[in-house]
């Protein structure tokens, strides 16, 4: 359900965050034509009148889920017992299990099927203020079904209010009816058809044990630059390899993603080259690991982005509770988080600056139950965003789909 008002007060706001920093006090945020056209100081609480009274609610740029693996079909429920038992990711990943089961069920799902569910979960994530997306291809394993899956997540992306970035990942694991030669081959000769035809905007490779070695990686995230696609990189997940700092210095990567073994020197030269480290702080506990980035509080002026890494290993789909698990896990400052989270995530997936909420840009925001950040990262375990705006638009969390 969706509400399109030529005009909105949003007032008794307890403050917002505009994307860097939180403005504590008592707003009205002024929306004409799709546009944030004031934000004004109120001098006391307003009982009646249009619009949307947001007492005891804070406003905020809406979330960017920096990494996800949005479309594949199947379930790996079947795995948790294993992984109690101490079966490793790459255990189950050598025994044919993981990426490569999602594989098969992926596969045989209809286009109508797989749009389906990215429409769904797309839903489930807009209720939870999420408004863009990095999408992943990677449950294809072939060229053909890669292309088929990243025309899907286009198809999807105009369909639905929420903003879908398409990532092209057939780098994601290593088929077992192919060599590993010819399917780095395969996953390269489709990289100008992808640029040319516009279904991506960035190539990711996961590099790691049981994945594609440092020089695989390297040989197709040079490919993808050589046709103009920028690149990202599953980077030191498992074990540690250095491709972060590689993909950093030698690619100008958009991001270098999950991280748990890098080390300080890596952050720095992320820093240095101005790519964004995307933390999944949901990720270890899906594959039972007690491992956190470390070093990475020691570096100036390092940019840091926040998602989901949903996936049918990790079926956490609302950026809330990846904002407050970095702050619980990985001990990071509410407040910046919160822009990790935002405008954080947008530089390390588009490589561009978000609009922030402030006066002329778009109207995009979100509603926040609660008077601060801290106050709503503390209610770990709730959904506390009472409305999600895109353009102008409000959508009621009530009407979402429960399925996903």
């Amino acid at each position: 359900m969706e509400i399109n008002f030529r005009y909105m007060d949003i007032y008794n706001l307890s403050g917002y965050f505009n994307g860097i920093q939180y403005v504590q006090g008592l707003f009205t945020i002024k929306i004409e034509n799709n546009k944030i056209m004031e934000i004004t100081s109120q001098s006391g609480e307003i009982k009646n009148g249009e619009g949307i009274n947001a007492l005891g609610h804070f406003a905020s740029l809406p979330f960017t889920d920096g990494h996800t693996h949005l479309i594949f079909a199947g379930d790996r429920s079947f795995e948790l017992p294993l992984k109690v038992k101490g079966a490793s990711y790459a255990e189950i990943l050598e025994q044919g299990g993981g990426i490569l089961t999602t594989v098969k069920h992926t596969r045989d799902a209809s286009d109508e099927e797989l749009l389906k569910l990215v429409l769904n979960r797309l839903d489930k994530m807009a209720e939870y203020g999420t408004t863009t997306v990095e999408a992943k291809s990677g449950y294809g394993l072939t060229a053909d079904e890669e292309i088929r899956l990243l025309k899907i997540l286009n198809r999807a992306n105009e369909m639905h209010e929420v903003t879908i970035v398409p990532t092209y990942c057939g780098a994601h694991a290593l088929p077992p009816e192919k060599p590993r030669e010819e399917y780095v081959n395969e996953v390269i000769s489709i990289l100008d058809e992808i640029k040319q035809k516009k279904l991506a905007v960035s190539t990711d490779v996961f590099c790691d044990r049981g994945a594609f070695t440092v020089e695989e990686t390297k040989k197709i995230l040079r490919a993808s630059v050589d046709v103009g696609l920028p690149v990202k990189v599953h980077a030191d997940e498992l074990e540690y390899t250095g491709i972060g700092r590689i993909a950093a210095k030698e690619f100008n990567a958009l991001s270098a993603d999950h991280l748990l073994q890098a080390k300080r020197n890596d952050f720095q030269v992320l820093s240095n080259s101005g790519t964004v480290a995307m933390f999944m702080p949901a990720a270890p506990i899906g594959l039972f690991m007690n491992d956190r980035p470390v070093g990475w509080k020691e570096v100036n002026d390092l940019k840091i982005g926040l998602g989901t890494d949903f996936n049918p290993n990790n079926l956490v789909i609302s950026m809330q509770t990846a904002v407050r698990l970095a702050v619980y896990l990985y001990r990071m400052n509410p407040r910046n988080a919160m822009a990790a989270a935002t405008t954080g995530s947008y530089l390390g997936i588009t490589g561009q600056e978000r609009p922030l909420l402030k006066e002329g840009s778009p109207a995009n925001l979100i509603l926040l139950k609660g008077n601060s950040p801290e106050e709503f990262i503390t209610r770990f375990d709730q959904n506390r965003c009472m409305k999600t705006i895109i353009a102008g638009k409000v959508f009621s969390t009530s009407e979402w789909k429960d399925s996903f």
